[in-house]
């Protein structure tokens, strides 16, 4: 991996060169993932970047136009084919197109867990987000409102328009598994799993007008959030000035890496194998627990490298951005030791390191933009999507 040196001022005073060689060491631990002893730090606050507003913004339309649109097409074009798919099970209940139907699905959780991070703008309307993934599901509670659909056969949820005013529980990709992989998901290969596949298909159908509402939001240049980030202005409530646009852009992987920490690895693995809650990952029942934290990780690298947002660094502190993209490398490793299904390897004293090495990386990435990246763009930090939970 190439190593930049910090440019000196030209200087050959003693402090300067003191000060030349405190960056360069700390840029050599910044990239293995390590910081100076506060004492041996260079002395005095770090460089804020003197980047524009022009420059701040056109981070802002990168992350847009490379990341937050394709990533919601998407999730659109998932969706509209598990729809198809749950519609031929329907048609024709049989083990190859229950395959089909759980393949379609497991493709629309990898597209949902590249983009789901972004919990802004038109995805927090009409709680768009909740109802495409309720999780947390403290308690249990949409699992027995899902079981009790399907115990009743509440034909009311079969249908996409009716089911849409139910619970935000009943309505998303956690209700779906359940249909596909939870108890009694073996019907849907004969004509008693009717009621279960329409429901599952009006499920499917529902995830299609969210995502393409959604979609359709961000499609909009005028008049909506993408005019809001990149031209705010002093009389929006949350756009003001082009820092709240980027601050916005920088949230996505400080709440993204927190949420994956907090919410998606934590709880299941608990502090020791013994204390395991296997059953508390997302997605175990489908064994697509590990395959949509690769999606995660995936997702928020590729909006690290299309939004540019690096290149607002100070150059004294330009390094950083290689030290993220050691630490996305070395999650990327973690991720491809794992096997699935993740609840098996949480109890596994070998192969559990793994897992606890990527809670390692997840922490020290979010360590990285909440403690280094944001404060070097001369953004507040502390601002948490959990907080309140």
């Amino acid at each position: 991996m190439p190593f930049l040196f910090p440019r000196s001022a030209g200087s050959s005073r003693p402090g300067a060169t003191r000060r030349l060689l405190a960056r360069t060491i700390a840029a050599v631990l910044a990239l293995l993932g390590l910081q100076l002893p506060a004492a041996a730090q260079e002395s005095g606050p770090p460089e804020v970047t003197t980047a524009t507003r022009e420059q701040k913004l056109d981070v802002v339309w990168n992350a847009i136009d490379g990341a937050i649109r394709p990533g919601y097409a998407a999730f659109v074009d998932a969706a509209r084919e598990a729809d198809t798919a749950m519609g031929d099970l329907c048609q024709l209940p049989a083990g190859e197109n229950l395959t089909d139907a759980r393949e379609a699905f497991a493709h629309l959780v990898d597209a949902w867990s590249r983009i789901e991070f972004v919990q802004f703008g038109p995805v927090m309307e009409d709680n768009r987000g909740a109802r495409i993934l309720f999780f947390p599901d403290r308690r249990s509670i949409g699992l027995k409102q899902v079981q009790a659909i399907l115990a009743d056969g509440d034909e009311s949820a079969a249908s996409p328009e009716e089911l849409a005013g139910k619970s935000v529980a009943v309505q998303g990709l956690g209700a779906l598994e359940y249909v596909l992989h939870g108890t009694g998901a073996d019907t849907l290969e004969t004509p008693q799993g009717d009621f279960r596949c329409r429901y599952g298909r009006a499920i499917a159908g529902n995830l299609v007008h969210l995502g393409q509402a959604i979609q359709d939001g961000w499609a909009k240049e005028t008049g909506g959030i993408v005019e809001r980030l990149t031209n705010p202005r002093d009389d929006d409530p949350a756009y003001r000035t082009a820092d709240d646009s980027l601050k916005e852009i920088v949230g996505v992987f400080i709440n993204g890496f927190e949420a994956i920490r907090d919410l998606r690895l934590k709880p299941a693995m608990g502090e020791s194998e013994k204390a395991a809650r296997p059953k508390l990952f997302l997605f175990h029942r489908s064994e697509l627990a590990l395959a949509s934290l690769r999606a995660n990780f995936a997702g928020m690298q590729t909006l690290f490298t299309a939004s540019d947002v690096a290149s607002l660094l100070p150059e004294a502190q330009a390094y950083l951005k290689d030290s993220i993209l050691f630490e996305f490398e070395n999650a990327d490793m973690a991720l491809g030791k794992l096997q699935p299904p993740l609840t098996e390897v949480v109890g596994d004293g070998p192969k559990r390191q793994n897992l606890t090495y990527l809670l390692i990386v997840t922490d020290s990435l979010q360590s990285q933009f909440a403690g280094q990246l944001s404060p070097l763009l001369g953004l507040s930090a502390g601002f948490s999507a959990l907080d309140g939970d």
